[in-house]
């Protein structure tokens, strides 16, 4: 099929829509991440500052929504809008219809974020938003993800199976899980700890049935593509995806510790959470050999190099998942900070280098642009992936001393906090660096959009001639 270059560009500004909302939405809830923890470290800032919207308790909320539907969500959707008529050789149609489906995307980010700075969050896990908002995702969702689905499309034997399985999964996931969550938490059909249950599994299906499933489609597409080397057993690939698709869901009852929570729901959630990353090694065992050897390519190349930090965090995020899992372990950390590692490690490290690797390999793809060997990709690389490990290293130290403190009737609560106040400093520190790695990144991003200055590297690795197949994929070479 050869198809005209421009049938290909109807995606474009859809694309770079949702993308230049990601790359905002990420300096905003930075900058308003530091804010949080520096009220922490400094409560007087309470007294000095008596602002009722930039309080702690609308800040926490407010960035983990800017990170999870701001940043990820839609960087994901920007990236994938690029990606799948390459890899399925379908170009989209209706292009106007896309990029008001991007813009709509926006707005509902725009109006939770001024939804929760005047009211606060709802109080519900993982939809600290209003009905209005889950609408607009959904009708934004409903263009875009149509539109996703064409990669799906022709035979399954004439593409790369599992990232269109995961893919596929995704797409499921997230009207599924939001649909019903708005459902059963806001329709009053789940009262008591039904709503607890409910708030849980929706959790976990944001996290592990839809960003996890997007960011491994990612991984199982540009990894291949980067390194040359075709992904191993098809068979072991397809067992990990039905355990991934199949436990996912069950995740968060692991996060719950007695309570209302039936014992055996816990359970479940502990032996899913723990088989569940039996799955991750079954993926790693497929992905790891496409980078043995390529030390020398990760250097020349910073989009393998953000998908290989994000490979071992993806490692690193579901071990830390079932070492919390345990009991004994999960009681003591359950009112603790560990949940701030948990989120570090899947949002930021997982997740937000996946996205950034992707942006890196694709977006020349998209404009026909190349990207500057500039210091700013240094800096970008080594803050974002040094200061979040330093994040999400000192909440779990601190999270894992401050369990057992809380679980010593002897140690008094002041002792407690005395514990948190070195980690929070560190933690602070990281996220700083990690604002500064993203603020190198939007200055690349932004000026080679505008192409300021003359780009040096590839054009991109999903080279589109007008006289050649858009499916045919070839990797680039530095």
């Amino acid at each position: 099929m050869n198809a005209p270059l421009s049938s290909f560009s109807k995606s474009s500004l859809a694309s770079l829509i949702l993308l230049i909302g990601s790359v905002s939405w990420a300096l905003l809830g930075a900058g308003l991440q530091v804010l949080a923890t520096l009220q922490l470290l400094v409560p007087s800032l309470a007294y000095l500052l008596p602002i009722p919207w930039i309080a702690y308790g609308h800040l926490a909320p407010l960035t983990t929504f800017l990170f999870t539907y701001g940043w990820i969500t839609s960087g994901f959707l920007g990236v994938l809008l690029i990606l799948i008529p390459r890899i399925s050789g379908i170009p989209f149609r209706y292009g106007k219809l896309l990029t008001s489906a991007a813009l709509l995307w926006q707005i509902a980010v725009l109006i939770g974020v001024a939804e929760i700075i005047w009211n606060g969050a709802t109080g519900l896990t993982s939809l600290p938003f209003s009905r209005s908002v889950t609408c607009l995702f959904l009708a934004s969702f409903l263009v875009l993800g149509t539109g996703l689905t064409r990669g799906l499309g022709r035979s399954w034997k004439s593409g790369p199976l599992l990232p269109r399985l995961y893919l596929l999964a995704a797409l499921l996931a997230l009207p599924l899980g939001l649909g019903t969550a708005e459902i059963l938490l806001r329709g009053g059909l789940a009262p008591g700890a039904l709503q607890i249950i409910a708030q849980l599994v929706w959790h976990s299906f944001l996290h592990h049935l839809w960003l996890t499933p997007l960011a491994l489609v990612l991984l199982f597409q540009l990894l291949p593509t980067l390194t040359g080397r075709p992904v191993g057993s098809l068979s072991l690939g397809l067992l990990a995806w039905g355990a991934t698709i199949g436990l996912g869901g069950w995740i968060g009852m692991s996060l719950a510790s007695e309570g209302p929570v039936p014992s055996w729901l816990q359970s479940a959630g502990v032996v899913a959470t723990i088989l569940l990353a039996v799955a991750v090694w079954g993926n790693g065992t497929l992905l790891k050999p496409l980078l043995d050897g390529k030390i020398e390519e990760c250097r020349r190349q910073v989009a393998l190099r953000f998908l290989a930090v994000s490979l071992w965090s993806y490692f690193v995020s579901y071990a830390w998942l079932a070492f919390l899992a345990i009991p004994g372990i999960r009681q003591a950390t359950t009112f603790t900070v560990v949940a701030q590692a948990t989120q570090s490690l899947l949002l930021f490290s997982f997740y937000g280098n996946a996205l950034a690797g992707a942006i890196y390999a694709l977006l020349p793809a998209s404009r026909t642009v190349g990207w500057p060997r500039h210091p700013a990709l240094t800096i970008h690389f080594w803050f974002s992936t040094l200061g979040i490990a330093s994040v999400a290293s000192c909440y779990g130290i601190a999270g894992i001393l401050q369990g057992l403190a809380l679980n010593d009737p002897g140690v008094p609560m002041s002792t407690i906090a005395s514990y948190l106040r070195p980690f929070l400093s560190v933690v602070l520190l990281g996220q700083i660096a990690w604002w500064i790695g993203q603020l190198a990144f939007s200055t690349l991003f932004f000026a080679t959009l505008l192409k300021l200055f003359e780009s040096v590297a590839p054009v991109a690795i999903f080279p589109l001639p007008r006289d050649e197949s858009p499916s045919s994929l070839n990797p680039a070479h530095h």
